[in-house]
């Protein structure tokens, strides 16, 4: 479920800012495009895989293309909580209703594409109950192209949206 922003001075604090994370590798701008892979989709999956995995602080901006939203900026924030638990913070910035949505997803997983040749709906959809992760995933361990696998956030064991990377 994705959570708004409790009020517009909070919401979307890295948007407005990037102040605190001079230090954090940074990647994109990203385009995706709803119905088509891009370079910028694979790159965003690598670059948000690599970072989490490895505990690499790092920021990457997205522009999305969406059917019903327009254009859609999504920034990803990998880094430790106050507690030192690795996650994904993400601001989404829309510009329809609610205007910033944030959340942050504890974990996230690589699921493998069944036709990674068709951009339409394997590279870009989520075909999966949007209350539960795709059962099969690839192992953390696993070195694969990231033309070959999307990526899910996940928080508390649960998909954060039903949509993946």
């Amino acid at each position: 479920m994705l959570v708004p922003a409790s009020n517009g001075d909070d919401g979307c604090r890295y948007m407005k800012s990037r102040k605190g994370l001079s230090a954090y590798e940074s990647g994109g701008p990203y385009t995706l495009d709803h119905f088509r892979l891009t370079t910028g989709r694979t790159d965003l999956r690598e670059f948000l895989w690599k970072h989490w995995h490895e505990h690499k602080k790092g920021v990457a901006e997205a522009k999305v293309g969406t059917v019903d939203r327009g254009t859609v900026k999504v920034l990803y924030v990998i880094q430790p909580d106050a507690q030192g638990r690795w996650g994904i913070d993400v601001e989404l910035d829309r510009p329809m209703d609610p205007p910033c949505v944030t959340f942050r997803a504890d974990s996230l997983v690589r699921v493998p594409i069944a036709n990674p040749k068709e951009d339409y709906p394997s590279q870009t959809l989520g075909l999966w109950p949007p209350d539960e992760i795709p059962p099969r995933r690839l192992a953390d361990s696993d070195v694969v192209d990231s033309k070959l696998y999307r990526v899910v956030l996940v928080r508390n064991n649960k998909p954060v949206s039903s949509d993946a990377i």
